[in-house]
């Protein structure tokens, strides 16, 4: 059990790492966003999405060599990390909804649209059976969603999709400083 100080403490880190977190977050959706009409992008994109657990299991480790410099327990890192995924979901919502808001006036939609209907991904739903018709029911729900509705989407997926990833990062790290194990 953790004391109102260490926990404190881990909210504070959490924070910082967060905010970093978020950014990296906001920078993989702006490389998806860039990914509907320039394919050079999509690397850029795959990248973000493989770094966002990579970061968080290297800031848990750093917060648990560095800071609390003791033993670590399961429950206390998927905390920090869970913490991290919080906080950096606020900010993605909120630069979505600005995105949305104020910016993409649609254009996110036109550019899925043009990506289904080009050739190859014509191709590549026949041959996996996919109907169009299933592209078109999505897209016009999508067209009725709004700016917030987007954020708080947002925000429950990447709380749903970090609780996971939280709890992969926890039994993945040691639970010992690295200093301590020597």
């Amino acid at each position: 059990m953790i004391t109102i100080e260490e926990y404190k403490q881990l909210k504070a880190f959490a924070r910082l790492d967060g905010a970093v977190l978020g950014m990296i977050m906001c920078g993989t959706f702006f490389a998806f966003m860039a990914s509907l009409t320039n394919t050079a992008w999509q690397m850029a994109y795959m990248i973000g999405i493989v770094a966002v657990p990579v970061f968080v299991a290297y800031r848990v480790r750093n917060y648990r060599d560095n800071i609390v410099q003791k033993r670590v327990s399961f429950r206390r890192a998927a905390a920090y990390s869970m913490h991290c995924f919080g906080y950096s979901s606020l900010i993605l919502a909120i630069v979505m909804y600005i995105y949305f808001q104020y910016f993409d006036h649609g254009m996110m939609l036109a550019n899925l649209r043009s990506y289904i209907e080009a050739p190859e991904m014509q191709e590549a739903m026949k041959i996996y059976g996919v109907e169009k018709s299933l592209f078109e029911d999505q897209f016009t729900v999508m067209s009725s969603l709004r700016p917030i509705d987007v954020a708080f989407s947002m925000i429950s997926n990447t709380l749903f999709a970090g609780l996971g990833c939280s709890l992969l990062v926890a039994v993945i790290s040691r639970r010992t400083p690295r200093a301590m194990a020597k």
